[in-house]
């Protein structure tokens, strides 16, 4: 199995319920892996085939009702002879799915029935999916049935360390007093203490450290929890590692420090000042030759370059290296982005909604815009697509006649449906794929998963490429008007109708809901004047260095820069010479690193079992290519669209 979010599977957790893993695929990155058929990789699919159904008496009800959070049904279905540990497509268990979904209600009736409480699956046991969701309740129910503390998943994520990223520091005392391992490494090299140190869970990384957690432990990209914490602005947790003895000055794969690593990808000064105090070498250089100082100022960083300044006299005020135009800066990481996918491609079966997907849409702007992409690419995604499509055609049709056969599309049972078919079908709009029965069959089928009031969800959330329901309406809209079939333009029309009022009234929270919106109200087919407020407020997010944050309290970054000005220019035909957008691209261009990607840290529960595709950025390869994506898609924008194909060839 795979972890990236093949198409149509999604795995489950976070508070609530459960979320998006398709069936067998995600990543991370580092040297790049050996080239390997799907057959040679133990996480990868072997086919593009839909998932099997529920095996087990009356299984899918079952998980419908456990994704409903039905107790009373699953209390019923039970008595009627459903099987308590039937499968899914994904080999959940319904014990899985409710430990993942905080019911722990649930959880009991079905142990009483007969639940296996340490069931496999490649993703752990009902233990893991309650420690990925931070059940603490549902873990020590487990706990209390006997559940193996040392079970891990196909890639090396124990317990514990699920435990330590959720910051649950009572079960983290708890799993260690029941021995388990402190030290114990996922298959990227990260430990417990990794987990705690990405999060800021001090108490957790506390609890690990006075267990007997490795300080200075490094992932296989050399990333030790001080640079993890570091990168991302926690500083109570900087301190306690360098507290506890954590070398200051070690260096990962790059050769760069803690220190670099944060000039580099975060105006954070307290975590500066932190790392100076604790003996972090100002004058250390990555191996460009490249000091703190100097990113910080190529980066405009400007707290951390007053903390930095007296250490580099001469401080560059760029880093040379960085392309300074759009052309050179979209074929750096286009040659990124399609080397990624090349590598994804050839190590698993499984079609992605990032590689596939959100890819797609970044290498169909380029080539709009004059750059010529890798013919075996879009051959070998071509392929993998169609394949997809065909064999779930007659799985669709079946549904479209029969709301019972509706019940039997795959992994409908946890409502994930949306969050797969809108990102596919977008990537087959960008690069102009033809309508044919079996994606207008998709999309018909995406269409009766709309919500009365207008809108489509996913049942939990992966960040950031899953997590706005506002994108997940956006992208159908615009799968319905791509591919809907003719036939149903009735209810097309009315569906489209339905979340044109939903976005317009729907209320946003963070920048990708209002860059979301604007583009669904583009697509539904709005006016200039009904979009203006959308428009308006997408301008108003942007913050004094140019750019975008994901979140108010997350600093800017490509993935949220390059959606807003996409947003901007292509639905709210906001001219790209004007400063709110030439301020965003000089982000962007500045924020560029020198292989070409953007980084963008992870905050995704580590739902999927992960493997390297050969993105930069180690365990943060996902988040980072889906905002180089973005960037590419808003830089693309300023380039003028050619006569004829153009002449900017990338590898």
């Amino acid at each position: 199995m795979t972890n990236s979010r093949c198409l149509r599977t999604l795995l489950l957790v976070i508070t609530v319920t459960f979320v998006a893993a398709t069936a067998y695929a995600s990543g991370g990155q580092g040297s790049s892996p050996p080239k390997t058929k799907p057959s040679q990789n133990k996480f990868a699919r072997k086919t593009t085939d839909p998932p099997t159904m529920p095996r087990g008496n009356k299984g899918q009800d079952l998980f419908l009702a456990v994704n409903h959070r039905d107790a009373a049904a699953v209390q019923a279905l039970l008595k009627q002879g459903a099987d308590p540990n039937s499968r899914n497509g994904l080999e959940f268990t319904p014990l899985d799915v409710a430990a993942a979904s905080h019911q722990t209600d649930v959880m009991e009736t079905l142990l009483q029935s007969g639940a296996k409480v340490d069931a496999p699956s490649p993703y752990g046991t009902a233990l893991t999916f309650a420690a990925l969701g931070g059940n603490v309740e549902g873990i020590d129910l487990l706990l209390a049935k006997g559940a193996d503390i040392n079970a891990s998943r196909a890639d090396g994520i124990t317990v514990l360390m699920l435990a330590s990223r959720t910051g649950a520091d009572k079960v983290v005392q708890e799993l260690i007093r029941r021995k388990a391992d402190v030290n114990a490494r996922d298959h990227s090299g990260a430990t417990a203490l990794t987990y705690a140190a990405r999060e800021g869970q001090k108490e957790a990384g506390q609890v690990l450290l006075a267990a007997g957690a490795g300080v200075d432990g490094a992932d296989n990209y050399g990333w030790t929890p001080l640079m993890s914490a570091a990168v991302t602005g926690h500083t109570d947790f900087v301190r306690l590692l360098l507290e506890k003895g954590a070398h200051p000055n070690a260096k990962d794969a790059k050769g760069r420090t803690a220190l670099l690593l944060t000039a580099a990808y975060g105006d954070h000064p307290d975590v500066v000042r932190t790392l100076l105090a604790g003996g972090a070498d100002a004058q250390a250089t990555n191996r460009a030759g490249h000091t703190a100082a100097s990113l910080a100022a190529a980066r405009g960083h400007k707290e951390c370059l007053a903390l930095l300044s007296n250490s580099a006299v001469n401080a560059p005020a760029g880093n040379p290296s960085i392309p300074r135009d759009a052309t050179a800066a979209v074929k750096l990481s286009l040659t990124a982005l399609q080397s990624s996918m090349l590598q994804f491609s050839q190590r698993t079966g499984c079609v992605s909604c990032h590689q596939e997907g959100l890819g797609r849409m970044a290498t169909g702007a380029a080539r709009d815009h004059g750059f010529l992409l890798s013919p075996e690419i879009e051959r070998m995604q071509t392929e993998r697509i169609n394949g997809m499509m065909t064999a779930l055609q007659p799985v669709h049709l079946r549904a479209l006649k029969d709301p019972e056969a509706m019940k039997q599309v795959p992994l409908i049972e946890i409502e994930e449906v949306a969050a797969s078919d809108t990102w596919i079908l977008a990537g087959m709009a960008a690069h102009k794929q033809p309508s044919s029965e079996a994606n207008g069959a998709m999309a018909m089928v995406l269409a009766r998963q709309q919500l009365p009031d207008g809108h489509w969800q996913f049942s939990g959330p992966r960040v950031p490429m899953q997590s706005s329901f506002f994108t997940m309406t956006a992208l159908s809209v615009q799968s319905l008007r791509a591919y809907g079939p003719r036939a149903y333009g009735a209810d097309i029309a009315k569906r489209i109708a339905m979340a044109k009022a939903w976005l317009m009234q729907a209320p946003t929270q963070t920048s990708e809901d209002r860059a979301s919106r604007l583009l669904g109200l583009k697509w539904a087919g709005t006016t200039e004047a009904e979009r203006q407020k959308a428009i308006d407020d997408v301008r108003a997010d942007q913050r004094p260095d140019g750019g975008w944050s994901q979140l108010p309290s997350l600093q800017s970054d490509a993935y949220a820069t390059g959606q807003a000005l996409y947003a901007l220019h292509v639905v709210g035909e906001l001219p790209v010479t004007d400063p709110v957008y030439t301020r965003g691209v000089q982000f962007l261009l500045i924020n560029q690193d020198e292989d070409g990607s953007w980084f963008v840290n992870k905050r995704a529960t580590p739902n999927n079992n992960y493997f390297d595709a050969g993105f930069p950025h180690g365990q943060s390869q996902y988040a980072s290519f889906n905002g180089t994506c973005w960037a590419i898609m808003a830089l693309a924008q300023t380039i003028e669209r050619p006569r004829q194909q153009a002449s900017v060839r990338t590898p």
